[in-house]
């Protein structure tokens, strides 16, 4: 998987989106036409697909007027239609319509006295899409920057801003989703980056929206004297949130951890959820492994762990799924770290670090003019989108 990369140039959304859009249309048309084969090959019909699209648009421009004016800019910049740039976003609420999917596993470690969490992610998906993602550095609307790793044409899914605040992001399934228009769940993620600077401040918001599908944000903050996380489990059923008391570890994958919430649980296919989470709860004490990518290498080294997720070729292509990402956040330094790899690979895969002050990043944009550019970053898209040979994984760490 390549992960390109960007730097805002504005803090105005419209201009933001048109850039963003001219730069990376070609992306950005190629998961618009990938999303429409996964949901013809997942049963979703194209008129399905575009009514969900258009409840969900009517409910981000009611409730982040900001993010709409983003989306019309991208759809300006790119060549793409409005609704198309809300059906990238909306893709998890026009899945969850008919085929629930699996993805992700997440463990916090949170300290006692004023040190900040520890965290860690995969993000797994389908093994044919999404073979180009970006991490975007951007100006938002409410005077935050933010540094967030998704996929081309959704606004956020996994990130940090610089109020100390930081969100990691697995999909769940419930019996309630499709059952109403919302909010589309990785707009959500974006509002809290934008927004808040406190767990509690993140759960207010996610219980003041309509939400069309499950999900679970994982969010964690440090003020500079106490860190904090909980799992905020959002579906159109309700909202429940899991906090962590200091010194403890909170994991999270697929299925809900709320009990009341769990009595809706849906999932029709084999997953492999549980023993995810069971992983994680055994191996709770590598969360507190301080290096982001010591601590990745540590869950990686685990024998046979199934959160290093592999495709399954017996399956059809729209039910494989493997991990493309593995990623830490820094919410002390407003800054994420990753690999392009499952956990399992970390080893043999560059490790990189992307934060919203990066004095490099802004250095080349005054050199190239203050164009909005891909940093030169070793394993990183270029601004001319071809990828720079990988860098060697350093021994010493």
């Amino acid at each position: 998987m390549i992960v390109h990369e960007w730097t805002s140039e504005t803090a105005d959304p419209r201009e933001d989106g048109r850039r963003f859009g001219e730069r990376w249309a070609s992306q950005l048309h190629e998961a618009r036409d990938a999303y429409r084969r996964l949901f013809a090959q997942s049963g979703v019909t194209g008129e399905e697909a575009d009514d969900v699209v258009a409840e969900c648009r009517a409910a981000v421009e009611a409730w982040a007027p900001e993010i709409a004016e983003e989306f019309h800019g991208v759809a300006e910049g790119s060549a793409l239609e409005v609704a198309d740039v809300h059906l990238l976003t909306a893709r998890t609420e026009v899945l969850a319509r008919m085929t629930p999917s699996m993805e992700c596993s997440t463990i916090v470690f949170v300290p006692a006295g004023a040190r900040p969490p520890r965290t860690l992610q995969t993000w797994d998906w389908h093994e044919t899409l999404s073979n180009e993602t970006v991490v975007r550095r951007l100006r938002t609307a409410s005077g935050a920057r933010v540094v967030t790793f998704s996929e081309f044409g959704q606004p956020a899914k996994i990130g940090v801003n610089d109020r100390g605040l930081g969100v990691h992001f697995n999909i769940l399934h419930h019996r309630s989703d499709g059952t109403q228009g919302g909010v589309p769940v990785h707009v959500l993620s974006r509002m809290i980056l934008d927004r808040a600077s406190t767990v509690g401040e993140a759960e207010a918001l996610a219980r003041s929206v309509p939400l069309a599908a499950s999900s679970v944000l994982t969010v964690v903050a440090f003020d500079g004297d106490r860190a904090e996380a909980a799992a905020i489990e959002v579906s159109p059923a309700g909202v429940a949130a899991m906090a962590v008391t200091p010194g403890g570890v909170l994991a999270h994958t697929n299925h809900f951890l709320d009990e009341e919430l769990a009595a809706g649980e849906f999932s029709p296919y084999e997953t492999t959820s549980v023993p995810r989470y069971r992983c994680l709860v055994d191996a709770a004490d590598l969360a507190r492994i301080e290096d982001d990518r010591e601590r990745a290498l540590a869950f990686g080294g685990i024998p046979d762990a199934p959160i290093s997720v592999r495709a399954r070729q017996d399956q059809p292509e729209h039910l494989r799924w493997e991990t493309k990402l593995t990623v830490a956040l820094d919410v002390e330094h407003g800054a994420i770290a990753f690999a392009a790899a499952a956990p399992a690979d970390v080893a043999q895969a560059p490790w990189h670090r992307i934060g919203v002050d990066d004095d490099a990043a802004e250095a080349r944009s005054e050199e190239h003019g203050r164009r909005p550019a891909a940093t030169l970053t070793p394993g990183i898209a270029t601004e001319t989108g071809d990828a720079l040979p990988p860098a060697p994984a350093d021994p010493a760490r």
